[in-house]
């Protein structure tokens, strides 16, 4: 990671409890859809229960230049990551403090384009929420609740254990929408 980008996310990262293994489980979300956003047009990544401090989507929004991320989590600090991203100048950045099922409708009206999923530290059931949601690659990792975080209704393009990923649960799928455009 370059020196700038750790520099701005350092002041959201350091306020977890583990601050190196949250930035090894958003990173891991990074570099498995990275293969799936070859595009230069401009693509979306939503970002399911990103957590208060709205972490991986500060990291997609300083890694990915054409990309709109928007972090979803009812427990997003608003002023926080309102105050970080006015203080770091990030552009393509926003939030929706909320439920996922609560915004889908919202989300799905949005201009098409090509739309990723993330759900690093979700804590929701990933299947429910593809079938409502528009969508083209998902990137999910076990986390803490494998019975959710991980799908039984696709079948993973790709997934395997990340062994960057410094938490116990390291297991990782990447899932392509058979729906979706050509990626």
């Amino acid at each position: 990671m370059r020196r700038e980008s750790f520099q701005a996310l350092w002041p959201l990262f350091s306020k977890a409890p583990k601050p190196a293994k949250e930035m090894t489980e958003s990173f891991s979300a990074l570099e498995h859809l990275r293969p799936h956003m070859k595009s230069k047009a401009p693509f979306r990544v939503i970002h399911v229960g990103d957590g208060a401090h709205a972490r991986t989507a500060a990291m997609f929004a300083l890694k990915t230049d054409a990309a709109l991320n928007i972090s979803v989590d009812p427990l997003i600090n608003v002023k926080l990551v309102e105050d970080w991203r006015n203080r770091f100048e990030i552009e393509h950045f926003a939030w929706r403090k909320a439920r996922i099922l609560d915004v889908v409708a919202e989300l799905n009206a949005l201009p098409p384009m090509p739309t990723f999923v993330t759900f690093v530290h979700a804590h929701v059931n990933m299947d429910a929420v593809l079938d409502v949601l528009h969508w083209d690659a998902a990137y999910t990792l076990a986390c803490c609740m494998p019975g959710n975080q991980l799908t039984s209704a696709h079948v993973p393009h790709s997934s395997g254990d990340d062994m960057c990923v410094l938490s116990p649960e390291r297991r990782y799928e990447v899932l392509v929408n058979p729906r979706a455009r050509e990626l």
